[in-house]
């Protein structure tokens, strides 16, 4: 079982890891992304197409995120061959696709009409799980139980799940009415959806596969069965629900995206709790990605 019985209406489960094992890995996953990122973006450069990250700079970014990366992972006795393995493979996957990679408009690079940055940011969202399974089956040798892999019973907990999502939704309606009222327009969140259907063009499938459900999986494992179990037995049920929520919000990097993701994650983590599985919780973060997605695309008005 990937749980203990319920303690306190929660299922907690006994997990070998802990804080320092969560701290390390966030670590090391956001120095693997920007790694893959900067690296990624010499490339495209190199090949002829806009990037985020010009080079010679994200050459000296890239080796120098990647360097310390592996440094603490020598240092901390953590898990070496399995991160190194998807940090190479996420860069052989970012040049071959600019290898592939036509020219949409703007020396913005597209393989099979999907621009080359959401095949980048599927890239490193897939870091989270990646280091979340290396540090616990690797690592740990815990089974993959532990992460709340596990199979669910009939509809309720997704229906619970959808229900975490709309009060989680009605919260961050309240807040921007009030950051908006408030004129604090550096906290309104980014239309980051919006901008994802402004870089997919025409290929709306492959996209919501990517950033509809790849993204929604890999983070979840990271940020509920990794980061959230890891804690829960040190600070308990609040303390690491406010934690893992506030890491989920600053993963995220946008100043405007911190509280409605941190808003987002404790919903989530109040699921994966509330259920004992994992997959409930993807649910809900799928569906508020694939709505927001179709939202941009259909009714940009809204």
């Amino acid at each position: 079982m990937a749980s203990d019985k319920p303690r306190d209406e929660f299922f907690i489960p006994q997990v070998k890891w802990g804080p320092f094992n969560v701290i390390v890995a966030s670590t090391i996953t956001l120095l693997v992304s920007i790694s893959i990122l900067s690296l990624g973006s010499v490339l495209g450069s190199y090949a002829g197409f806009e990037t985020s990250v010009t080079s010679p700079t994200g050459y000296y970014i890239g080796l120098l995120s990647a360097a310390i990366a592996l440094i603490l992972l020598r240092l901390t006795r953590s898990p070496l061959w399995p991160i190194t393995l998807a940090l190479l493979c996420g860069i052989v996957i970012i040049w071959i696709s600019y290898l592939l990679a036509v020219d949409v408009g703007n020396k913005v690079a597209a393989v099979m009409g999907l621009p080359l940055p959401i095949i980048t940011a599927a890239i490193m969202s897939g870091t989270f799980a990646i280091t979340a399974l290396s540090f616990s089956t690797v690592l740990h040798r815990e089974r993959l139980n532990t992460l709340g892999l596990v199979k669910t019973h009939g509809l309720k907990p997704y229906f619970f799940a959808v229900g975490m999502w709309l009060i989680a939704l009605t919260v961050l309606m309240f807040w921007i009415a009030a950051i908006s009222w408030l004129k604090l327009d550096f906290l309104l969140p980014p239309d980051t959806a919006q901008q994802v259907i402004d870089q997919a063009g025409g290929n709306l499938l492959a996209t919501l596969i990517l950033v509809g459900l790849f993204g929604p999986i890999a983070e979840e494992i990271f940020f509920r069965g990794f980061v959230l179990t890891g804690l829960i037995k040190r600070y308990g049920v609040i303390g690491s629900l406010l934690f893992s929520s506030l890491l989920f919000g600053v993963f995220h990097f946008d100043p405007g995206a911190i509280i409605p993701t941190f808003i987002l994650g404790l919903a989530l983590g109040w699921v994966y709790l509330k259920t004992g599985a994992l997959w409930p919780a993807v649910f809900a973060h799928a569906l508020h990605n694939s709505v927001a997605i179709m939202l941009a695309k259909y009714a940009p008005e809204i």
